[in-house]
């Protein structure tokens, strides 16, 4: 991966990319495709790939390749000038999309900052969060703080990712750094980079892929680019990635057909009160927390009636009470006590009869500030909070 283009960094950037990576010297001579070679069926790209234009994104897919992970991120301060073009170009060519973020944490406080860079940098181009978010554990100040330590900054950084919606998460790192710097584990099985002199089959099988070359030529692009071998799906079946038009990496107003279906009870619920917010640009999708803590229930949707339900003005609350519901209780789609730090915005309010109770009870249907969470919530768990 070739990321580093900022604060005079572009010349270590280059030997990270080509050079560093890895435990075998990369060939001299680039590579062009070979049956005796791993599969090209991945390929990762950033600013430096911003002159592919999309008739060579076509041609990745021609030859082969299913699956693109773009450059979203670095650090707390950086976004890819292109990534808005990179999508298009690699939604236009059928590609399944993801993302990765440089990271430079060395700390759980500085891991959630650039988690929220990464989210940031994400949203600005699509709404869908049925992508993988991979942290590109490769800086070499992360070279001195003990494994320990660059352990938990990365489970921190994944917990940020979690509570935003992105539930696919992996760690790319050089294969030299595997249990020496950092660990991989159930929920990054890892991309591993390791640029053999001559490639041949597979070396990390239990890895959701292999980075085996960072010097590969395709058909008729004349240009050096990294490929990788996926050892399964993880990549894949991302979904329908649906960036904005407005050539500024605005958000895009449609999810992934995946986080669609997963969302569809939170969007019923706010299809008439929906707008633009005024904190992150573009439309905002709501939906729901991760899907481990979401159910559904028959009974409890039975056991109340709509009274009426209308759009109220924004207001900010907190709480850890209680939990996040579909517009009639059906659905739960996560506990608050999960989200204590999030600040929850009004847009409309219901009034529902408890069949069981005999009583009355108004909830609010709130969304996170950045948009990425959102339910009904009973009025009497919310505290006043301000903005």
């Amino acid at each position: 991966m070739r990321k580093y283009i900022k604060n005079g960094m572009a010349v270590l950037g280059l030997l990270a990319g080509g050079i560093l990576l890895g435990t075998s010297t990369t060939a001299n001579a680039a590579l062009t495709p070979s049956s005796s070679q791993p599969t090209a069926n991945m390929v990762d790209v950033s600013s430096w790939q911003s002159n592919l234009t999309a008739a060579n994104y076509q041609t990745l897919a021609q030859n082969g390749v299913t699956a693109v992970t773009i450059k979203a991120s670095e650090g707390t301060g950086y976004t890819n000038p292109y990534l808005l073009q990179q999508v298009q170009y690699a939604q236009q060519a059928g590609l399944s999309v993801n993302f990765y973020h440089f990271v430079h944490f060395t700390s759980v406080a500085q891991a959630q900052a650039e988690a929220q860079q990464f989210i940031n940098s994400v949203k600005s181009v699509t709404s869908s969060t049925n992508v993988v978010m991979v942290a590109d554990f490769e800086s070499s100040e992360l070279a001195g703080v003990s494994k320990a330590q660059n352990d938990a900054n990365l489970a921190a950084f994944d917990t940020a990712l979690n509570q935003a919606g992105y539930n696919k998460t992996d760690l790319y790192t050089m294969a030299s750094w595997l249990g020496v710097h950092i660990d991989t584990n159930t929920t990054n099985q890892g991309w591993i980079a390791d640029y053999p002199g001559t490639p041949t089959g597979n070396k990390y099988p239990n890895a959701n892929a292999w980075q085996w070359a960072s010097d590969y030529r395709f058909p008729s692009i004349a240009q050096n680019l990294d490929v990788s071998q996926m050892n399964n799906s993880y990549y894949l079946n991302s979904g329908t990635v649906t960036p904005s038009n407005n050539g500024t990496g605005g958000s895009s107003s449609s999810s992934s057909s995946s986080a669609s279906s997963a969302s569809s009870a939170s969007s019923a619920s706010s299809s008439s009160t929906s707008s633009k917010n005024s904190k992150n640009k573009g439309s905002v999708v709501l939906v729901p927390g991760p899907s481990a803590g979401k159910q559904y229930s028959a009974a409890r949707s039975a056991s109340v009636r709509l009274v009426w339900r209308s759009a109220m003005g924004q207001h900010y609350y907190t709480t850890t009470k209680g939990a996040r519901y579909s517009k009639h209780l059906g659905t739960r789609y996560g506990y608050n006590a999960d989200l204590p730090d999030v600040t929850w915005v009004t847009d409309a309010h219901e009034k529902l009869y408890k069949k069981n109770t005999g009583k009355y009870a108004i909830y609010y249907h709130v969304k996170s500030t950045v948009g990425n969470h959102g339910g009904w919530i009973w009025r009497g768990y919310l505290t006043s909070g301000s903005n």
